[in-house]
């Protein structure tokens, strides 16, 4: 009889253990990739899981996406692979089928792990119960002897190597990584137009130009080099660019971007060198990718710290928003001010950091315009040292916009885009404070820029589209978009996409979100809309979720007033 698998219910039993998980659930994008193959394939239709169709359904990508130039749909299967062989190699799985991610495959296979041990006990057994008697007696008597004479020996070996060999010595830290360098080489016109020769120049001085506002990469003739081609397909210009090590001659990074449509050559082409330059000095970039994998791995930092360290700690804690992170940032940069202390950088970053932290721990009750008396003059001193940083008139922005000063934020931050408009961080920013000032077609003309500049934008920036998406009544949108939101915001992530899922019918969502509103101690102190209403003014927008909320089950009582984790009402003098 064939074996016909395990039944759906089990296998869905399994993705439902998968999918609460921390190592899967921390990450939307693949915790919902795993939701679509596993679907696919118990709905009979695995023969239609391509790269694209994962591309378009699962990551968003437009009908035009090209698998070859684009990598994200191997990228993050690679990620998924990983985390499943992790997942079940830890022993933590208690369902009893497991779901594997082939190599070079999307479409997952589905085993029973009883089956599978069963099978596996057979196999072993197999030679050893066919031997004779004798044989097998025989057999016994060695591998006890055998197991006497190897625990002897190891017992020597441990006794020898303690007494006369010298101790381990510490492991030592590798060396701190130091700012990035980066050489501006040349880019070479493959377009078989010569009247396009000197545009194509111009890019690497475009190029250096624009990755000079970069306040945390370095220009100069040493380092890695980056240099590439233009071509034309399809009438479209076509800038793929790479960093090449000059030591091993290797190519550590490289990316395909399409200059728009629609526009004379010179600005096409300044346009593609522009979001090359986005990518290149963004802090999710190739630039910084070293040091922040450095970073992951360090225990204990060591001391006394480098400017450049610092800056790894806020590029870490701005992608987390968690608070461990940010006191760490914040002490690090505290050093350095002790000893510069017109370090206009620090000032600002410290100050960023601070304003956070200030309102993530405040109450509606509280005056933040109060609490961050401090932070707002740090911030203003430190444009007052460097006015000519874009990054710094950011911070300024952040600060003005964390006390709810919309109107003085947005003034700050247009400056900062004005200085820097490569810089992604800036343009997501300033997205966000134009729509939740009521500005909303104008600021999600920045946030898209932002998004379609990175190939794999950090969770932030997300924000203001999920914020749309709901407040136009596209609630799968506005899931997909909050998803993201949701590993680096305990907040708005889970509230939008609770509010969003009763309209989509995804009770797997609200079963997915709803205990992570409930168990928030913010949202337990205040009550969820007014915590909510503390970031974000369009009342609109509040209404949609207040809606949604209900509809996804929450108690009322929730919605505006302190309570319980189960949600009985509670005294509003509790703290978290």
């Amino acid at each position: 009889m064939p074996d016909v698998g395990p039944s759906p219910e089990r296998v869905r039993a399994a993705l439902d253990e998968l999918l609460g998980w921390q190592g899967i659930a921390r990450s939307p994008q693949l915790a919902e990739l795993l939701r679509y193959v596993v679907e696919r394939t118990l709905s009979g239709e695995s023969a239609s899981i391509k790269a694209y169709s994962i591309a378009v359904d699962v990551f968003d990508r437009p009908q035009d996406f090209d698998p070859q130039s684009d990598p994200i749909v191997r990228v993050q299967a690679r990620r998924l692979r990983t985390l499943l062989e992790q997942y079940y190699e830890g022993g933590g799985a208690t369902a009893d089928v497991q779901i594997h991610l082939p190599l070079g495959r999307y479409v997952p296979e589905f085993r029973t792990i009883a089956a599978a041990d069963a099978e596996s006990a057979a196999r072993e057994a197999r030679p050893l119960m066919a031997a004779s008697p004798r044989r097998l007696s025989r057999f016994l008597v060695n591998a006890v002897l055998g197991l006497a004479f190897t625990l002897v020996g190891v017992g020597l070996a441990v006794v020898i190597v303690r007494w006369f060999l010298p101790p381990t010595p510490p492991e030592i830290v590798s060396a701190i990584p130091q700012q990035p360098r980066l050489a501006i080489g040349a880019f070479d016109n493959l377009t078989g137009e010569p009247v396009l020769d000197d545009d194509v120049r111009q890019i690497a001085q475009r190029l250096t130009t624009a990755l000079a506002r970069f306040e945390m990469v370095s220009l100069g003739a040493e380092g890695p080099v980056v240099n590439g081609t233009v071509q034309q397909v399809n009438g479209r210009f076509v800038l793929r660019a790479t960093i090449v090590d000059p030591a091993t001659n290797s190519v550590r990074w490289t990316t395909t971007i399409n200059a728009p449509t629609g526009a004379t050559d010179t600005v096409a082409l300044t346009t593609a060198s522009n979001i090359l330059a986005a990518q290149l000095g963004n802090a999710s970039g190739p630039l910084h990718a070293s040091g922040r994998s450095w970073l992951k791995l360090q225990s204990k930092l060591p001391e006394p710290p480098t400017s450049y360290l610092c800056d790894l700690l806020y590029m870490s804690w701005r992608d987390s928003r968690r608070l461990d992170d940010a006191d760490a940032g914040v002490a690090c940069f505290e050093k350095i001010l002790a000893s510069s202390p017109d370090d206009a950088l620090a000032l600002a970053a410290a100050a960023g950091m601070r304003a956070w932290r200030t309102q993530f721990l405040a109450t509606p009750s509280d005056n933040l315009s109060q609490l961050m008396t401090k932070e707002t003059a740090a911030v203003g001193r430190a444009v007052s040292l460097r006015p000519d940083s874009s990054f710094i008139h950011e911070q300024q922005a952040v600060v003005l916009g964390r006390q709810g000063s919309v109107d003085a934020a947005i003034g700050a931050i247009s400056k900062a885009y004005e200085l820097n408009p490569a810089n992604m961080d800036v343009a997501s920013v300033y997205g966000t404070l134009l729509w939740i000032n009521g500005q909303y077609a104008e600021g999600m003309g920045y946030s898209e820029q932002s998004l379609a500049a990175i190939p794999f934008a950090p969770s932030w920036y997300h924000l203001t589209r999920a914020f749309n998406a709901l407040r136009e009544e596209r609630f799968f949108d506005a899931i997909d978009a909050a998803q993201q939101v949701a590993s680096g915001d305990e907040e708005f992530g889970p509230v939008i996409a609770l509010a969003a899922a009763p309209r989509a019918a995804r009770q797997d969502l609200i079963d997915r979100y709803r205990p992570l509103v409930m168990d928030n101690p913010h949202f337990q102190v205040s009550g969820i809309i007014p915590r909510l209403a503390m970031r974000v003014r369009p009342t609109g927008v509040l209404q949609r979720i207040r809606d949604g909320l209900i509809l996804a089950g929450l108690p009322a009582n929730t919605l505006d007033r302190p309570f319980n984790p189960n949600g009985s009402e509670r005294p509003p003098a509790d703290t978290p």
